[in-house]
């Protein structure tokens, strides 16, 4: 009965509900944690050389209360990522809206306009080339005139400006994909709690219950 009762018993080192999860940090600030003071260090240590990837490290859950205490922490994560996500989502598609009814729209109108003012510039070019042809020469100012048109029509008709155009567009629509992809796999992740324990802990549990 005392063996049941200390497989049982969180607080003693002979507690058979004992498992190593682990949580993500900073991986420059991995090295600088240890076990804590009523850790198995040779357990941590064996812990950690199983780690998933860079960054992780263990952290001990005994017994079913801080069990329950990790997966309602976890939830709360996949809520406040799940709200952070339909966050960024909705501003995309705000984003991506007021591109389709606003800039857009505006785009158009400034290409019209260019149109007119292309147009009459041309007829104001070609009426200046006939006063030079007659001899007449053009004053400093309107040199200066001459000289902002020709820049503007050329700055217009760049064609790396359109590029970009489509190059942020572009960037909007695949981030708007990739938090897509992401909201899935966090409700994915935080769907998944039939497997708590690995294999080794159940194991250990059922021993426990047929003592």
């Amino acid at each position: 009965m005392a063996a049941v009762l200390d497989a049982w018993n969180t607080d003693s080192p002979a507690c058979q509900f004992k498992h190593y999860f682990y949580n993500k940090v900073e991986e420059v600030n991995a090295p600088f944690y240890r076990p804590g003071p009523n850790e198995d260090p040779k357990a941590w240590e064996d812990a950690l050389s199983k780690k998933p990837g860079p960054g992780y490290i263990p952290a001990l859950c005994i017994g079913f209360q801080q069990l329950g205490e990790r997966i309602v922490m976890q939830q709360r994560n996949v809520i406040t990522f799940n709200t952070r996500l339909h966050q960024i989502n909705d501003s995309l598609t705000a984003l991506l809206q007021k591109h389709d009814t606003q800039i857009s729209i505006r785009a158009m109108d400034a290409k019209r306009k260019h149109i007119v003012i292309k147009q009459r510039c041309l007829a104001l070019a070609t009426k200046v080339q006939i006063l030079q042809n007659r001899g007449y020469q053009l004053g400093g100012s309107e040199e200066d005139l001459k000289i902002k048109l020709m820049a503007l029509d050329k700055g217009v008709n760049d064609p790396g400006l359109n590029a970009r155009g489509e190059e942020i567009w572009a960037r909007m629509v695949t981030v708007q994909e990739r938090a897509k992809l992401l909201k899935a796999e966090i409700e994915k992740a935080g769907s998944r709690n039939e497997k708590v324990l690995d294999e080794d802990t159940d194991k250990r549990a059922k021993k426990v219950f047929v003592l």
